[in-house]
């Protein structure tokens, strides 16, 4: 099973960075959350802060663990976990997305997440 860490960044008013995919994929054009597949021998948290560091350019600092799941996609089944997370140092930079912006909770439901985030993007809309 392929193993994902994401991270829920959240800014000082409370909004939430999004990120919309590329081309190519299950998800292609939808938006999610920044994150990826752990490596071998990675922890999740170390996953999730290299994972910005390398779509973002941008270092996080990582706070507590808001959901993890499963979930069947046509051609595999990915066990995720989300961070909580602000950003430490650097601004945001598109290197592997094709858009980004940061939106309010109430303004979650606007967007096309993938699949694999449907759930979760209702509970945060919520402020669950």
């Amino acid at each position: 099973m392929t193993e994902v860490a994401a991270v829920i960044l959240t800014d000082e008013q409370d909004k939430i960075l999004i990120c919309r995919r590329g081309a190519g994929g299950n998800c292609a054009y939808l938006w999610e959350f920044p994150g990826g597949k752990r490596e071998a021998g990675e922890s999740l948290a170390a996953c999730a802060v290299r994972e910005c560091r390398e779509e973002l350019n941008i270092e996080v600092e990582l706070g507590a663990v808001y959901d993890t799941h499963t979930f069947a996609y046509p051609d595999k089944e990915i066990a995720f976990t989300f961070f909580l997370g602000r950003i430490r140092a650097g601004t945001p930079v598109m290197r592997v997305h094709s858009g980004m912006c940061w939106v309010s909770r109430s303004e979650l439901s606007g967007f096309q997440f993938c699949p694999a985030d449907e759930d979760l993007v209702r509970r945060l809309a919520v402020g669950a």
